[in-house]
């Protein structure tokens, strides 16, 4: 066992509490409930993918820094950290006295160290493990070779110059370096605790450690409770249970009857509740492209797509804003903010009647013959779709028809590209700009284009990191919407609603992110 440096076991024990969590009992402190599609399953944090898995690695489980309310990155197990002049090697040493806490807050004599965390990412490159969070640190020096398994683990770019010091390598600068040391993949590891669970690390009560302020209390069926010894105003005990009695109930209303603390959600009703507003859906009208197809004029598409940015009106309900690229708002690349980086992205079409009336030359009235505007049905944007047809009918002397469908039937001829025009929400799955975009290139790309300098740029992107991935994902977006295969009437607004008197938490909708480490209940 790792030789845990301590002089007597009462200074030991203050300076654990200390450290991690102040003084107090937990049950003097305020609970926080927050509804999971999932019951958390798996706690290990360098495998931990699931929404309810990672929230819970999250509060469980402390690494070097940690994200606070307002998105600062702060020492967290780290007492200090230093980077070298060319941005390549990180050192941190670590708070003395730190050690792991067993279920209902046992204490342990496990000892947090340097090792824990060469060991900890050394799992994250292990090809058996199959990490999600191999991706995240690819700048580590010889992270492909030991992930490919061509290289021992001992050559990654982590290493511990002592009990408590700690120095990763990079092969290339990584701006988000620090950002991404806040995600379970980067959170330490006992070797010796883990090999003594014989391959259940992190899936039962009993093979799982916390290093984090708080512990874990219960794990069941019903849900996972976490607790820490505070004193109120701040947040003693955490619960991620299934909202399975109150799915009639909107998000406020949960919140009123207190069945939750803080709640998503998407009605665009008005509330006196704490908000946070974010979009990771943009409607958009999608051109059916394909060779040989009448859309695959791009001057008809920019004269279409011109009259109908005209013509939209942002609806009163409160869900929408008008769009400011196909990638909405708050949306970052590798930390940095994707819309403030790449700009407006959308093309100026001066005078779109004179290019439709260009784009017709030679085109008969019969080329659009069974031309429709396909919406789906339970969406509430049947009048936009009714104002943008009639516009079209008005300036342009055409008459499509809007055909309604249900949602599953809507995503199902998107996917097959069975449809001429749509109007269309297009998802940043998890946040991903990238991903986003991904589905406008190559072969199964939701418009049929066929744009090899729009492929060329995506697949170039993947292979970058920082402010050049967001520069090259920026000439993606404005390749793809001067086309006008895809054009973006309107960001789709959510929010988290969060119950009165609670502040400190910290929330991210894409990574996800609730951590409720530095909130209080006033």
């Amino acid at each position: 066992m790792k030789r845990f440096f301590r002089f007597t076991a009462a200074v030991l024990a203050a300076a654990f509490l200390f450290s991690l969590t102040g003084c107090g009992g937990s049950s003097s402190a305020a609970s926080f409930t927050w509804f999971v599609d999932t019951i958390p399953t798996n706690l290990d944090p360098q495998v931990a993918s699931a929404a309810s898995d990672v929230i819970a690695c999250e509060n469980l489980y402390s690494g070097l820094v940690r994200k606070n309310s307002d998105g600062e990155i702060v020492p967290d197990l780290a007492e200090s950290w230093t980077v070298s002049p060319d941005g390549k090697t990180y050192t941190f040493q670590l708070k003395d006295g730190l050690t792991y806490r067993a279920v209902k807050g046992a204490s342990t004599d496990y000892a947090i160290t340097a090792e824990d965390f060469v060991f900890a990412f050394r799992r994250i490159f292990q090809p058996q493990t199959n990490s999600p969070y191999a991706v995240e640190f690819s700048a580590l020096e010889n992270s492909a070779a030991v992930l490919a398994g061509e290289a021992d683990a001992s050559t990654l770019g982590v290493s511990a110059s002592g009990p408590l010091t700690l120095v990763f390598r990079l092969s290339e600068k990584d701006d988000n370096f620090l950002a991404k040391l806040t995600l379970p993949g980067a959170m330490p590891c006992d070797e010796e605790f883990f090999d003594s669970t014989r391959g259940t690390y992190g899936l039962t009560a009993k093979t799982t450690l916390s290093s984090g302020s708080f512990y874990l209390y219960n794990w069941t069926a019903s849900g996972l409770f976490l607790r820490r010894d505070v004193s109120a105003p701040q947040i003693g005990s955490l619960r991620l249970v299934q909202n399975t009695s109150n799915s009639g109930k909107s998000a406020a209303q949960l919140i009123a009857d207190e069945k939750c603390s803080a709640a998503l959600d998407d009605t665009g009703e008005a509330t006196a509740l704490q908000s946070v507003s974010y979009s990771d859906t943009t409607w958009s009208l999608l051109f059916n492209s394909t060779e040989g197809s009448v859309f695959s004029n791009t001057e008809l598409r920019q004269a279409l797509a011109g009259i109908a940015r005209e013509t939209v009106t942002v609806p009163s309900s409160g869900l929408y804003t008008a769009a400011e690229g196909l990638v909405p708002t708050r949306l970052t690349v590798d930390g940095i903010d994707y819309r403030t980086f790449a700009g407006d992205p959308l093309p100026t079409i001066t005078d779109p009647r004179t290019l439709y009336l260009n784009a017709r030359q030679g085109m008969a009235s019969s080329d659009f013959s069974g031309v429709t505007l396909l919406v789906p049905k339970e969406a509430g944007l049947t009048e936009l779709a009714e104002q943008i047809n009639g516009a079209w009918q008005k300036d342009c002397s055409l008459f499509f028809s809007i055909e309604e469908v249900p949602q599953e039937e809507f995503a199902k001829r998107l996917a097959a590209g069975n449809y001429t025009i749509a109007l269309a929400p297009i998802q940043a799955e998890g946040g991903s700009v990238y991903q986003m975009l991904q589905q406008f290139g190559g072969e199964t790309s939701l418009t049929g284009c066929d744009d090899p300098l729009y492929d060329q740029l995506l697949s170039e992107s993947a292979a970058q990191t920082g402010s050049s991935r967001c520069a090259l994902l920026a000439q993606c977006e404005r390749q793809l919407l001067d086309g006008c295969t895809v054009v973006p009437l309107l960001a789709q607004q959510k929010r988290l609603l969060i119950a009165d008197g609670i502040s400190g938490l910290v929330f991210d909708p894409f990574t996800p992110v609730v951590d409720v480490t530095f909130a209080e209940k006033n």
